[in-house]
């Protein structure tokens, strides 16, 4: 079944994947579908193992944004 919003056929999730069909390296690639796959492979892996690569898990403390964003909830407190 799909979810159709509006004049966009498909499902909302799927931009992630045809979001690098339209940059050139992937739109003119004869294989772009197994390069669109390993480049999303390639982020999600990523994402998964943040929290154990040294440098990027230090981020929030150089970069304080949640503090921006929390501060409301614990003034409250």
């Amino acid at each position: 079944m799909m979810n159709e919003t509006g004049d966009t056929p498909g499902q909302s999730w799927l931009w992630l994947f045809s979001f690098w069909y339209q940059i050139e390296p992937f739109a003119s690639a004869p294989n772009a579908d197994l390069l669109v796959v390993l480049m999303m492979l390639v982020l999600s892996m990523l994402l998964a193992f943040l929290p154990f690569i040294p440098g990027l898990r230090s981020i929030p403390r150089w970069i304080p944004v949640h503090k921006l964003v929390w501060r409301d909830y614990y003034s409250k407190r």
